[in-house]
């Protein structure tokens, strides 16, 4: 990604995440963007600047040479795409008739009221060859798990389908290894037996906010842990939440590179690619963007992926990080933006986006053995699909979440307060934000 990245985003925006509050009912009721049969002239995305969006720029002409549409994709860095959005939903704009949304925007433009949707206004129907996870994602109000308290009598409906089907892996050098980490003691016992002088057991990535909650939220779920309960109690402060932040800053940081609380995405990358690093946590994006990138990485071949391990809890769960394509309220091209998504989301043409670098959804894609030749870690996707991986929580205050929940990690792993004392504290911050909120407290 270029320019300020969704790791970074966070910090920049709680406050303003926090002001933005949701927009009013009169948005749902007097939008233009009412589905129309006529065929407009051009469509235009809001896009993501970066890897995300690349390979919607290169099959979008494919489009248009088949309906004679003009596909006009505007692109935006990542905190400037979520600014723009809001500021164009708060006026009900029609400026964009498809836009890129990162999963966890969803709360945020369900709750506004921001989007058209997908089922009852387009006929979208569930592909049996598309995990229902992908569905529950763009769904809102969400089809599990807490219901935002403002949400509850909302009807659900889908309101975004993923077009980059991320979700969190984890990766390690099976060369070096006989067999793959089942669990995350297996993990910690690895980091001991490989760890020597400039090669780590483990790399944490431990920045500050969004880098060290998306590199730690996977190890605290698999230990039972989470930040909120069914009923949005705060529960970040349980045993098995300490314990599992525990687990990453002090038993794994043992053999974790120096300077991890400084450590973001393109760090570790760097560690596996150059050969001094065993093990971490990775996004689809970092496995072919670097660690198998041909003249770029030392260990293209060497490495494998594999679904997060389990924990005590017994599972391993990863966390989803998929990019979706919505149709805002004021566009007055729905009906021709909902043929396009229809159009890119086919079999035939999902496999060329793949072809093109897109991080495919559909499983018969994911389990392609020609595809999975290009894109090593695609079996590990679909299992890590299969399994039901977690969301991040479904509030329209997690940007101001995850930057209190980011810093308390950061802090235990740079050693300034113990993983009881800053997941207590950060808890406490929590429990706070939300009750003002209007959330349980």
């Amino acid at each position: 990604m270029q320019s300020i990245t969704r790791r970074e985003f966070v910090k920049r925006t709680a406050v303003a995440g926090a002001m933005l509050t949701s927009i009013p009912a009169i948005l749902e009721a007097c939008s233009s963007g009412t589905p129309t049969s006529n065929k407009p002239s051009k469509l235009t995305i809001a896009a993501v600047q970066g890897a995300e969006d690349g390979p919607l720029k290169k099959v979008a002409p494919m489009y248009q040479s088949q309906t004679g549409i003009t596909m006009e994709i505007v692109e935006f860095p990542y905190d400037q795409l979520f600014e723009k959005l809001v500021t164009t939903f708060q006026a009900n704009g029609s400026s964009y008739d498809l836009c890129m949304m990162d999963d966890p925007w969803m709360p945020k433009f369900g709750t506004m009221g921001a989007l058209q949707t997908l089922d009852s206004n387009f006929g979208f129907t569930r592909d049996s060859d598309i995990p229902s996870i992908v569905y529950d994602v763009g769904t809102w109000p969400p089809p599990r798990g807490p219901v935002p308290p403002s949400e509850q009598s909302k009807a659900q409906h889908l309101y975004g389908i993923t077009i980059v089907g991320n979700v969190e892996m984890f990766m390690y050098r099976k060369d070096l290894a006989s067999s793959a980490p089942a669990s995350w003691d297996d993990v910690l016992a690895n980091a001991q037996k490989f760890n020597k002088a400039n090669f780590y057991g483990y790399v944490i990535r431990g920045k500050a906010t969004n880098p060290a909650s998306s590199d730690s939220l996977p190890i605290l779920w698999s230990f039972g842990g989470d930040i909120f309960d069914t009923s949005w109690k705060v529960v970040l402060d349980s045993t098995a939440s300490i314990d599992a932040i525990t687990f990453l800053t002090q038993k794994l940081k043992k053999y974790a590179e120096p300077g991890a609380e400084n450590t973001d995405a393109g760090d570790r990358d760097r560690l596996i690619a150059i050969g001094q690093a065993f093990q971490s946590t990775t996004w689809p994006a970092e496995v072919t963007g670097v660690v198998e990138a041909a003249g770029v990485s030392q260990v293209v071949g060497k490495m494998a992926y594999i679904p997060i391990p389990k924990g005590p809890s017994g599972k391993g769960l990863g966390m989803m990080g998929n990019w979706l394509l919505g149709i805002p309220k004021g566009s007055a091209n729905g009906s021709a933006a909902a043929d396009f998504i229809k159009w890119l989301v086919k079999t035939e043409n999902m496999k060329t986006y793949v072809q093109n670098g897109g991080i495919p959804t559909r499983t018969s894609l994911l389990n392609d053995p020609t595809l999975g030749q290009a894109n090593p870690y695609f079996p590990a996707l679909a299992q890590s699909l299969a399994a039901q991986p977690n969301w991040r929580p479904r509030t329209d205050q997690w940007n101001a979440v995850e930057t209190i929940y980011g810093t308390a990690v950061n802090q235990a792993v740079a050693g300034l307060k113990s993983p009881k004392d800053a997941l207590t504290a950060a808890a406490t911050q929590i429990r706070a934000a939300m009750k003002q909120a209007g959330y349980p407290s």
